[in-house]
């Protein structure tokens, strides 16, 4: 936040002295700055262990983090999947396509964004349900040439400890770099959501 309010300043000391094209671009560059320094502020998260690997454009994505409540609980809310885009936005549509015993058929929409990137995905996971982990794939291959991770959780006391993987080869061409930052954003909002949903069960 004070970072946020002493660019505010110097941007609109800038606008008021130097030419329209000097602020402009002055703007540009703070805001890519502030972009940049807030998604490592939300990655770094103390509680939280989150790592992004890539090797020949497939990226292993791994998190770690505890709740305060039941595995139960805890997969109740990872396998309420037509609820999903009621807590993470990017997620704009989760249907349940097919449900048998403990398999389950979901298509999803979402959009990534990071800076002046923009993507549309579109997933059709192929999910397998146990008591303490949930196992997915997509089948479609129309945005990834692979994805396929799984939840797993144990108990602990009155704790639960979740764990994530994501295994993500996408057919879009992006800069490593840029997904590698994208993918570790993500999985940090996305526990920071969960957690709040899980805490409200």
């Amino acid at each position: 936040m004070e970072t946020e309010v002493k660019v505010f300043a110097m941007t609109r000391h800038l606008t008021t002295t130097t030419g329209g094209y000097c602020a402009r671009r002055f703007v540009m560059i703070a805001l890519t700055v502030l972009a940049l320094v807030g998604t490592t502020l939300r990655a770094a998260t103390p509680d939280d262990q989150i790592s992004v690997r890539e090797t020949d454009g497939t990226f292993e994505v791994a998190a770690t983090f505890a709740v305060s409540r039941s595995a139960s609980v805890v997969a109740a809310v990872l396998t309420d999947y037509v609820r999903i885009p009621h807590y993470m936005p990017e997620v704009r549509s989760s249907q349940l396509i097919e449900r048998r015993d403990d398999r389950a058929v979901i298509e999803q929409e979402a959009v990534a964004r990071f800076l002046m990137f923009s993507k549309r995905v579109h997933l059709v996971l192929e999910v397998d349900e146990a008591p303490l982990m949930i196992a997915f794939k997509d089948r479609c291959g129309q945005s990834f040439e692979r994805y396929e991770g799984a939840w797993s959780m144990m108990e602990k006391g009155a704790e639960t400890r979740v764990s994530y993987r994501l295994t993500a080869k996408p057919v879009f061409d992006v800069p490593g770099w840029l997904l590698s930052r994208l993918l570790k954003r993500d999985a940090s909002e996305m526990i920071e959501r969960l957690r709040a949903e899980i805490a409200a069960r």
